[in-house]
């Protein structure tokens, strides 16, 4: 009994020692997955591991440290286990990682791929800003204009002539060269305009040598440029070269010796001969600081016209004077010393001297700062020389031009894209002419037989000039701001102006100051006996002042570079600065109004359009210069025209005039005297005291006042001249 409760406690015994070693022998061990995210530049990121355990699919999830690594561990591990890795801008990465023998750790390394997404094509178009520009230059016409730049061969214009402006716009079509100067549709020279980069030119030539380019315009569009109702000639004077030093010069010599001449003309002295140089130069004067474009131009000419006291026997005659006639006067005249030629030029001489500069401060490229400068000198002699004269006729003209610009422009706005520039200018000019001689003139009439042997009559001159004796003063100040800026690219283009001019006038002089003596026949002169003696002793003087003024707006439209559409208006006003005087007695005898001195307001509007139908891609503008000439290429296959209203200047003159001629007590005085009450004549002692010349007749009558003076009225009315112009152009 004892024996089988023993055995039964040791069987139990082992039971209970064998059961925990057979559970110990079939629990599982854990499972490690490890590992490293990088991209592909092998730098560590910030992931999020999410590892999921097969074939129960328990997850668990971890992240990156610093380096990149993660760890995930799986108490009762299986040996299968799917990695899901993510990370932000990266493709999302998965790798199934399982037991190949009893490894209990598993390194899963991942090399992540950006994850650049595919969007949905989106086109943006935009223009890109451009910046406002001012130039003008011959490749660029203005929409419609009808205009010419000067090109061709350097030979259209004789050395002598180049640089003069009329005879610049006399090698264009369409323009008439008349006394008073270039004339366009039937306008007249007082409606021209000569401009220097738009601002007013106070001369009518320019140094040969200087660096410009000129512009002859009949119709212009653009509402920014007017002040003329003819033709404008706008020379464009540049910067100097900030790369290049250009140097240029021209000597001419015409002698006498190669004209071709006939005996008359050869008789006339009416060959001339002379020399003339020209210098220029432009470039850098202060390197990344300055340039400066300069021009220098010295002219003589002389010529041997004859004169009543030597022209030969054949001159004479052609004038319908004997030569024995003369002779006779001249034997009377010498001991008068009325055919003395001391101090009196042997020729005919002409002088000319001129120069036309700019300067510029270059040290900031966005900005403008620019001095112009001009000045001329011409001087004239042997005025009136003829062979019915004698040379103490005569007389000298002279005349001082001066000018200047100043030019400040910059860009403002957003971007610096605004282009603003305002000019400033003023000159002046002054032409005196002044006689020879201070002596009264003689005039002598002469009976003589001409070449065809039929009696003829002619007045010969001796004496003094008096009437040769003026001085003219002229001015002008003038001001413009003009503003550019474009939008949307350079489809549209704006430009606005505010322009003001002020020009004074002054002229003083007496025609026939000193007196003329007239004598029927030369023994009438050599016995003293004139027949009558006329003198002028006061005159007012002719003065006047007036003001000119514009705004405009203009809109250029160039949807694309075969079509461009320019618009605009101007609106101008122009008055006095000062009035006539007024004549109550003239305004009640004729019903009128003196005095007047009226203010205009004129609206201009202008339209102008350019279409090119030719797209050929070697159709286009451009320039060719050589020693032959300069040419421009300007496109084919174009339509270009427009219509506007054209303006006339407001000029001094008509204001000197009606102050002068006002009908006013002060005025013009004379002394008349006829027959017996003619002064006694004494040549010496007038040339020894012309304060002796006769200022009453001899029987003491003194000088007379005009009974009926001519009178010159502006009326209320009264508006420049301007006209409608239209132009249509077809290029082929």
């Amino acid at each position: 009994m004892s024996h089988h409760r023993s055995l039964r406690v040791v069987v139990l015994a082992l039971v209970l020692a064998s059961a925990p070693l057979r559970a110990q022998q079939v629990q599982p061990v854990a499972d490690v997955i490890r590992g490293r995210i990088t991209d592909d530049s092998s730098r560590a990121l910030v992931a999020s591991v999410t590892v999921t355990r097969g074939p129960d699919r328990l997850t668990q999830q971890s992240s990156t440290d610093s380096a990149g690594r993660y760890s995930v561990r799986f108490e009762q591990g299986t040996g299968d286990y799917l990695v899901y890795v993510s990370a932000t801008g990266f493709k999302v990465s998965r790798r199934r990682v399982q037991r190949q023998a009893v490894e209990h750790e598993f390194v899963a390394d991942f090399r992540m791929e950006r994850d650049i997404a595919m969007l949905a094509a989106v086109k943006v178009t935009a223009d890109k800003p451009e910046r406002a520009s001012n130039d003008v230059n011959a490749t660029e016409p203005e929409p419609g204009s009808s205009e010419k730049w000067k090109d061709g061969i350097n030979g259209a214009i004789s050395p002598s002539l180049a640089g003069n402006l009329n005879a610049i716009a006399g090698t264009f079509s369409n323009i008439t060269i008349t006394g008073a100067g270039p004339s366009i549709l039937g306008s007249g020279g007082e409606s021209n305009l000569n401009t220097l980069n738009g601002m007013g030119l106070a001369t009518g030539s320019i140094p040969r040598a200087a660096r410009t380019e000129t512009r002859v315009t009949g119709a212009t569009f653009d509402p920014t440029r007017g002040g003329f109702a003819g033709a404008n000639i706008d020379v464009r004077l540049g910067p100097g070269d900030r790369f290049y030093q250009n140097r240029n010069a021209f000597v001419t010599v015409d002698p006498r010796q190669l004209q071709f001449a006939d005996a008359t003309a050869r008789s006339l002295g009416a060959q001339s001969g002379g020399a003339r140089g020209s210098v220029g130069a432009d470039g850098e004067m202060i390197r990344g600081a300055a340039t400066y474009n300069v021009s220098l131009d010295v002219a003589r000419n002389t010529s041997d016209p004859a004169t009543l006291l030597d022209a030969d026997a054949s001159s004479l005659l052609r004038a319908g004077i004997a030569p024995d006639s003369v002779a006779r006067l001249v034997a009377i005249a010498g001991p008068l010393g009325l055919a003395t030629i001391v101090g009196l030029p042997a020729n005919r001489q002409h002088d000319a001297i001129s120069w036309l500069g700019r300067f510029d401060d270059t040290r900031d490229t966005l900005s403008t700062r620019a001095l112009t400068s001009y000045a001329g000198y011409t001087h004239d002699g042997a005025l009136g020389f003829g062979p019915t004269a004698a040379p103490s006729t005569s007389g000298e003209r002279s005349e001082r031009t001066v000018g200047g610009q100043l030019t400040l422009g910059t860009f403002v706005g957003e971007g610096r894209r605004i282009l603003t520039e305002t000019r400033m200018a003023a000159s002046a000019v002054q032409t005196r002419v002044t006689p020879y001689r201070s002596l009264p003139g003689a005039n002598i009439v002469i009976r003589s037989s001409t070449l065809d042997a039929n009696p003829d009559v002619t007045d010969v001159s001796l004496g003094g000039g008096s009437s040769l004796a003026t001085d003219d003063a002229r001015w002008t100040a003038e001001g413009a701001n003009e503003t550019a800026w474009n939008a949307g690219g350079r489809r549209h283009r704006f430009k606005s102006l505010v322009w003001a001019r002020a020009d004074g006038l002054r002229q003083t002089g007496t025609p026939n100051q000193l007196g003329t003596f007239a004598f029927n026949s030369i023994a009438d002169f050599a016995a003293g006996h004139p027949q009558s003696f006329s003198r002028t002793l006061t005159q007012p003087e002719r003065s006047g002042s007036v003001w000119n003024s514009a705004a405009a707006v203009a809109h250029t439209w160039a949807p694309t570079r075969f079509f461009s559409l320019l618009y605009g208006a101007r609106v101008e006003a122009d008055g006095f600065l000062t009035a006539p005087p007024v004549n109550p007695a003239l305004d009640r005898a004729l019903g009128v109004q003196s005095g007047v001195a009226p203010l205009r307001l004129h609206v201009s509007p202008r339209v102008g359009f350019s279409y090119t139908y030719n797209r050929d891609k070697d159709n286009g503008n451009g320039m060719m210069s050589n020693n032959v000439g300069s040419f421009f290429r300007t496109a084919a296959g174009v339509v270009r025209g427009g219509i506007g209203d054209f303006r006339d200047l407001l000029r001094p003159g008509i204001l000197a005039d009606a102050s002068a001629a006002n009908g006013l007590p002060g005025g013009t005085s004379y002394l008349s005297c006829v027959g017996s009450a003619v002064p006694m004549v004494d040549w010496t002692r007038f040339s020894a005291d012309p304060g002796t010349i006769p200022t009453q007749c001899a029987n003491g009558a003194g000088p007379l006042a005009e009974r009926a003076p001519g009178v010159t009225l502006i009326d209320p009315g009264y508006d420049v001249p301007h006209s409608w112009r239209a132009s249509l152009d077809w290029n082929t």
